[in-house]
Formats: C-alpha cells, structure tokens, sequence
C-alpha cells in the first residue's frame, strides 16, 4: 500500500502532461496571418561562425522575400571558412546587406550574445529580427511575422523551428527538446499569461521591436548566459511586456539545427536544465520519473492506473509528434531511444557543470 501511493504521482504526473499535450494540441501554437497595420522597417540580423554550409541558403530565402522594407546584416565572428566571402556576394549585388567582421571576442562575453550586441547597435529597423545561420524562412516570412507582432501588439516573437532531421542519431535526440517543451508548457500561455515562469524563446529566431530592445539591450544584459533566449523571455515578461512563442511549419521557418545525435546531445546539454526553470533537482527528478516511472508503474499499480498511465504517455507522444510535423508511427517507435538520449543529456550537463567544459564551434562556453 505504501509503494501505490508513492507510485500514484508518477501516474497523475504522467496524465497533467497529457492534458498541457492536449492543450497545445487543441490550441495549434502557429503563426496565423494578418494583414499589416503600418509599413515598418525590419532589421534581419544574423551572427554567423563557420557557417559555410548555411549562410547562402538563408541570404537567398532573405533576398527573394516579399516584404522589401528590410535590411540585413550579418556579423561574422572570426570565421575561418569561407562565411565572409559568401556575404560579401550577397553585399555587392543587393544594397539592403551589410558584413560585419568581428574583431575578437571581449571579456566576460559569448560569441552569439557579443554577436548580436553589435549587430544590435548597427541595426536601423523599427524591428530587430534575430535568425540564426543555419534556418531556411519562406518568402513571405519577415512580412507574415512583423503583421502578427503588430496585432498582437507584441515586443518579442520567438519560433521554434520546424526540425529537419537528416539522420537517425536526429532522430532520437532533437525531438527530445520538443517533446519536454510540448508536454510542460502551455505554449499560448506564453502571450495569454502575464506570469513569467511561463515564458519561452529560442534564440534561433527571436523578433523584437526595436525601441524595446535598446531600452533594455538584453544580450548586453545576459552576455555570459548560454541560455540567454530563455532569460530573455523571462525578462521581457517580468518588464510586462507582452511576447508570444509559437511552433513553426515547414511552410514558414525550418531548420536542420545538428548534423548528427552526438551535437544535438552536446548542443542540448547546454541549456537542457533551463527547460526546468535552470533547477538541477527538478530536472534529475523529471528524468528519474520519466525514465524508471514506467516499471514502477507497471510492478504497483493494479490495471486501471496502469492503463491511464501509458494512455497518457503514449497519446502525450502521439499529439506532441503531431504539432511538430514529425512522423508520429517513427517517434514512437525510437520513444526509448529518445528517453535514453535525454538521459545523456542530462549527464552531460552535470559534467560540464562539474568540470567547465562545454564548448561550442571552438569556444569554451562554461
């Protein structure tokens, strides 16, 4: 009897996520079109290292976009590939580009948030669009995304991308991220709820409006944070400002973040304890329950709890797949593989935390 009531909330725990799941589900956390209010000026703003393989495809999508009231502006961080010469093509045959090249990294900051300081400082638009090098955004992305901040009368818009997954070690890692997010967190909550801890951001596309943004400089704030898109969003809402996160389709912005498991575990492990509010225990005990609940549930719990325990986990995964344009038969096939990843994660964490060694493209990052 004593073992049933210490399993039971592994079940209840099990079926609140389903429900958050259902939620998003219900709620579909995409980007909806509106027409535009005014005809703003938007600064695309992008902090590239060694991105050879990415910039061109990003520049080409910026370059053909429907909305023409941009300019863009990429800040190359002390490449030693070929990502200067690149943007230097785009920078010649269309006056809206611009290059920055980087003159070192100054003490007490990280390469992207001194990155996007200084493109910050140089950007003129009336809104600043933050994307990383290695997304792809359709056409009518920057004119879709600055109509959807103007009514919602937002200060910060953040996407997590559509993930391309290019290989099984992909497989079983990235969705990871998406199916914590997804089954922790109300997404609409974000720009429905005033309260902070509901706050979410990636910092592979993150738009806000400008005057905002140099009120405060928020990367100048966080510039020694590896975490620092999610300590945005939480600031921007502590401020009282109004911010929306949303999932992003293939038709909108998508993005192959890793090029195999062992970087998306590398790449994850930097900011998986922030997904838990940056708490340690939190996240050791999440990862306990979700990865030993199922026995404990199976060895003390009599049928019925058994039945709405793996209803809520397997329906949960299902939903979760689903939202993010994943094939759903797929994730939950490579399900244990993925809990076996995010354990990895969770123990590269606490090693780098341990030890400081986490780097990232050459630079030591804690």
């Amino acid at each position: 009897m004593i073992l049933f009531y210490i399993v039971l909330p592994i079940v209840v725990f099990a079926f609140v996520r389903f429900l958050v799941a259902l939620f998003n589900y219900l709620t579909q956390p995409y980007l909806s079109k509106y027409p535009l209010k005014s005809p703003d000026s938007v600064s695309v703003l992008i902090p590239a290292r060694n991105e050879e393989a990415n910039i061109r495809n990003l520049l080409t999508d910026l370059q053909s976009q429907t909305y023409g009231s941009i300019e863009v502006i990429v800040y190359n961080d002390s490449s030693t590939d070929a990502t200067g010469p690149i943007v230097e093509e785009f920078v010649k045959a269309d006056g809206r580009f611009r290059l920055i090249n980087g003159n070192g990294l100054p003490d007490g900051w990280l390469g992207k948030n001194n990155a996007c300081h200084q493109l910050a400082l140089q950007a003129k638009g009336d809104y600043l669009l933050f994307l990383d090098a290695d997304v792809r955004v359709q056409k009518d992305f920057v004119e879709q995304t600055l109509a959807y901040m103007q009514h919602k009368k937002l200060h910060l818009l953040s996407f997590f991308p559509y993930q391309v997954l290019g290989s099984f070690g992909e497989a079983i890692t990235v969705p990871v991220m998406q199916w914590i997010l997804l089954s922790l967190l109300p997404l609409k909550l974000v720009m429905w709820s005033r309260r902070s801890s509901l706050s979410a951001a990636n910092g592979q596309m993150m738009m806000f409006r400008a005057e905002t943004y140099r009120n405060h400089r928020f990367h100048e704030m966080f510039c020694n944070n590896p975490v620092e898109d999610i300590l945005i969003a939480r600031t921007i809402k502590r401020l009282g400002y109004r911010m929306a996160t949303l999932l992003g389709l293939p038709g909108d912005i998508r993005c192959r973040m890793y090029v195999s498991g062992n970087d998306a575990i590398e790449g994850f492990s930097k900011n998986v304890c922030e997904f838990f509010g940056g708490n340690r225990n939190v996240m050791f005990v999440f990862a306990a329950i979700t990865t030993l609940g199922p026995f404990a549930v199976l060895f003390f719990m009599p049928f019925p709890l058994i039945f709405i325990y793996f209803f809520s986990v397997l329906m949960a995964r299902i939903m979760i797949a689903d939202l993010s344009k994943q094939n759903v038969f797929k994730t939950v096939i490579l399900f244990p593989l993925q809990q076996l990843s995010f354990m990895q994660m969770v123990i590269r964490w606490e090693k780098n935390r341990k030890n400081g060694t986490l780097t990232w493209k050459g630079r030591k990052i804690v």
